[in-house]
């Protein structure tokens, strides 16, 4: 093994996303609001406080419902946002599994929320048996730790609680900031262009 530990990202790295599913379910919902997250301050907002944990779901949905004027329920809600998040390859689980099998030890940093987090624990993560606590050591989630990328304080945090050594570790992330930040702190990084790219590097 040339890394003793990977840290994976989620979207884009791991599962594979389709912003249009998304938009067009959110729309069909009355929530198209939150479509222009990137150009409505409160939306941005609202999601940037729920990818914190600022808010609870509870309150998220509440949200919702006040800033677009949907009667959405928050089943309906849920599934809207989710139909962003496709599919997790199985070449993917596999590969994660060897890892682990060859003594690599894998941990998974994302900015995500909940709803996501879960339904990915839920129907996309399992394979043949095996699930969430298989593939990784441990998952460190952006909206549980009050923390996102790329501050330099969430990679601090899990380099605390885990007790890697940046200098034998490698950081697999779609987004350039992200990677970035990992690379201050002596962590090897990949940034991750193409969705299948990181399958053929040497772990």
């Amino acid at each position: 093994m040339k890394y003793r530990n990977v840290i994976f990202d989620l979207g884009n790295v791991l599962v594979a996303l389709d912003n249009e599913a998304c938009a067009r379910a959110l729309t069909a919902i009355g929530c198209e609001r939150l479509v222009r997250v990137n150009d409505d301050p409160a939306v941005r907002r609202l999601f940037d406080q729920l990818g914190l944990g600022l808010i609870s779901n509870v309150q998220f949905y509440a949200q919702v419902r006040r800033l677009t004027g949907t009667t959405a329920t928050d089943a309906q809600i849920d599934t809207a946002c989710n139909a962003m998040l496709t599919v997790i390859p199985d070449v993917k689980k596999q590969r994660l599994l060897d890892l682990r099998r060859a003594g690599c030890h894998t941990f998974l940093l994302s900015n995500t929320i909940d709803i996501h987090w879960r339904y990915c624990v839920e129907h996309l993560f399992p394979y043949n048996g095996y699930g969430v606590p298989d593939y990784f050591d441990r998952a460190f989630v952006s909206q549980v730790m009050h923390l996102a990328k790329p501050d330099r304080k969430i990679f601090e945090t899990v380099i605390e609680q885990t007790g890697i050594d940046p200098h034998h570790t490698l950081f697999i992330d779609d987004l350039q900031e992200n990677c970035d930040a990992a690379a201050q702190l002596g962590i090897d990084v990949y940034c991750n262009a193409h969705f299948n790219d990181w399958l053929s590097l040497e772990l």
